[in-house]
């Protein structure tokens, strides 16, 4: 007689390609050991029962800052990311006060993460603004989901513009590693320049933002990326594309035979310039969040094909640097707590396939950055990273009442379609029914 399995989840399984009503998903070890029909008959020592719930592969956000605000970390980061069905993050390298560019302190972060975690984090590395080539090597050696890089500087040592010699020179250092290199693309001159012009005028207005950084000055940027990305062979993901011409861009160079790819985010996908106005800097984000002929083309071109993965940016910067004028407030957004019920509620409204949906927010976030034959579908073999999502009545989301260490959000007070009612790892219940239960160190650190 055959063992019983671990664990059997009963619900509507959201598999590559289609939902399987009423089916049931068995665990063994932390690993997915089978998918059964509606009816068939499961032995297992501990079975959990979701009828008219959907049950999700475990969210894969790519983009997110955990350690980039002095407020965040890993911790409640990941506790948040838990509460919105996220499972794996892989965390950006512009750490305050240093960033992620050698490995020394690669290693120092990844020992972080196996302490204190919910939820299994990958991590970027970065290189330095002057002579960073040279710690390729050692960095790639050390295990990075992927590499950052960025044409706009925030700040010279922590967030700096790589100039467009060490880019190409970098490109070609990590071409043959096949990893991604993911981009800030905004051309520095043009933002500075309008930003400049605007604080010199007084303008405080919500639309001031987005005027200091047009369409223009990120499609620009991707262009070059593009070019360089053509030439070098480097694997290129363009990170928050705001903007069509983005992805047209894009799928020009992929045409070409670029190995280049992009994202875009979820407030992308559900704000618009409207929005923006009424929020004024709560909603502030780089790059900005566009108008509503922008938002409506991203779901076009989500029905096209021409769009990656989906991620957060996530970014919950302490709420007295968003209570500034427009120009001088912080820029992020906290996203990891609301992503699945933004993009399901969106993506519900437009008649978007979830099977689709949830190959952007998982499947291919987990392939493209490594993790594939881990991570992000509901298939034999893979982690048993679940979500479930009751989908059955509308909700209202308190971002006072939020794991992350932000209690605010541009979708505080906002219905959804869409609630997280459980999140498993590896089999393992880590958030049920508003409770996190998962301990910090239950997460892993994930090297490639």
């Amino acid at each position: 007689m055959a063992e019983p399995f671990d664990l059997v989840v009963r619900g509507d399984l959201v598999l590559p390609g289609r939902v399987l009503h009423g089916g049931a998903l068995a665990v063994r070890d932390g690993r997915i050991a089978g998918v059964f029909a509606p009816g068939e008959p499961v032995d297992a020592s501990e079975t959990r029962d979701y009828p008219g719930r959907y049950v999700l592969p475990g969210l894969v956000d790519t983009h997110v800052h955990l350690l980039s605000t002095p407020v965040e970390g890993i911790a409640t980061g990941t506790a948040a990311a838990a509460a919105g069905g996220v499972t794996t993050i892989v965390d950006m390298p512009y750490d305050s006060p240093d960033p992620v560019i050698e490995a020394g302190r690669f290693r120092e972060k990844a020992a972080q993460v196996g302490e204190q975690a919910h939820v299994d984090v990958g991590l970027y590395a970065t290189i330095a603004r002057v002579d960073g080539i040279e710690a390729i090597p050692e960095l790639l050696a050390a295990g990075p989901l992927a590499f950052k890089l960025s044409l706009y500087e925030t700040d010279a040592h922590r967030f700096p513009r790589i100039a467009d010699g060490d880019l190409l020179g970098a490109f070609e250092a990590l071409a043959d590693a096949g990893l991604p290199v993911v981009l800030h693309a905004e051309l520095q001159e043009i933002v500075d320049r309008l930003v400049a012009r605007g604080l010199a005028a007084g303008e405080d207005d919500p639309g001031a933002h987005g005027r200091s950084r047009p369409v223009v000055s990120e499609t620009a940027a991707v262009a070059k990326a593009l070019e360089l990305a053509c030439w070098s062979g480097a694997r290129i993901h363009v990170a928050h594309v705001t903007h069509p011409h983005g992805f047209r861009l894009i799928e020009y160079y992929r045409g070409l035979g670029a190995r280049v790819s992009g994202e875009t985010c979820a407030h992308y996908l559900a704000l618009s310039e409207d929005d923006v106005a009424a929020l004024g800097p709560i909603a502030k984000v780089n790059p900005p969040i566009r108008d509503a002929a922008a938002r409506e083309g991203l779901w076009a071109d989500l029905w096209a094909g021409r769009v990656a993965t989906i991620s957060t940016d996530h970014a919950p910067w302490p709420l007295d640097g968003k209570r500034r004028p427009m120009l001088r407030a912080a820029s992020g957004i906290p996203g990891l707590e609301t992503f699945l019920p933004v993009v399901f509620t969106e993506a519900a409204a437009r008649g978007f396939p979830l099977p689709e949906l949830v190959e952007l927010v998982a499947g291919r976030p987990a392939d493209l950055f490594g993790l594939g034959d881990r991570k992000g579908r509901l298939r034999p073999g893979l982690d048993a990273d679940l979500t479930v999502l009751d989908a059955r009545q509308p909700w209202t989301f308190d971002a006072s009442r939020s794991l992350s260490s932000a209690r605010w959000s541009p979708f505080d007070g906002r219905a959804f379609t869409g609630r997280v009612e459980a999140t498993f790892l590896r089999g393992r219940p880590v958030y049920e029914a508003g409770r996190l239960l998962a301990e910090p160190g239950t997460g892993r650190w994930l090297a490639r």
